[in-house]
């Protein structure tokens, strides 16, 4: 009996697979984030791979420029950056730079209210990689990607100086930072 319970168990020992779990997605929304420098130094401490990164979630958050810091996850696919405080159109440029991004997200920022903000994000995003295929969760028709191809080719040069020109008519500022208040009732004259 014993022989048969060693044989089944060898058998099952056989059968089993190894399974690596990688994560893929960090889910950072709504958390007062004010800047993500640093998030990369972070990542490599608690997860494996962060450049295998395919999904960041830093939505609604007090975010008000778009750091150099996501180009250190070359593998992103979603970004998610709606209901921050981005109020200049050249930080989308820095998107450029992540080949494989098919969906952002920048719908309640302050640049949405740009007059043809769509036309100016999808081209910038567009002029180096095509992989693009969702803004703020709405699909990119062809007539859109074919307007965009236009725009890049014949106007978008002239435009780069009109760009930094650009503003929102109401910017929304994030709210300020609020001191921790001190803990312990003791304060900083006393020993």
């Amino acid at each position: 009996m014993l022989g048969r319970k060693n044989e089944e168990t060898k058998a099952e020992a056989k059968r089993k697979k190894i399974v690596n779990v990688v994560c893929t997605s960090i889910f950072l929304n709504n958390n007062e984030i004010r800047s993500v420098l640093g998030l990369r130094t972070i990542l490599d401490s608690v997860m494996w791979e962060p450049s295998k990164l395919e999904w960041l979630d830093l939505s609604y958050n007090y975010l008000d420029k778009i750091e150099i810091e996501l180009l250190n996850f070359p593998n992103l696919k979603t970004l998610y950056l709606h209901g921050n405080y981005i109020q200049n159109l050249e930080e989308v440029k820095k998107l450029q730079d992540l080949p494989y991004l098919q969906t952002v997200t920048l719908y309640g920022n302050s640049i949405e209210q740009i007059k043809g903000y769509r036309l100016f994000v999808l081209g910038m995003l567009y002029e180096k990689y095509e992989a693009l295929k969702k803004l703020d969760s709405v699909l990119i028709t062809r007539k859109e990607f074919d307007n965009v191809i236009v725009w890049n080719e014949r106007l978008y040069a002239q435009k780069k100086t009109r760009l930094r020109k650009l503003k929102p008519e109401n910017p929304k500022a994030p709210p300020e930072k609020k001191e921790e208040e001190n803990k312990g009732g003791q304060s900083s004259g006393q020993n």
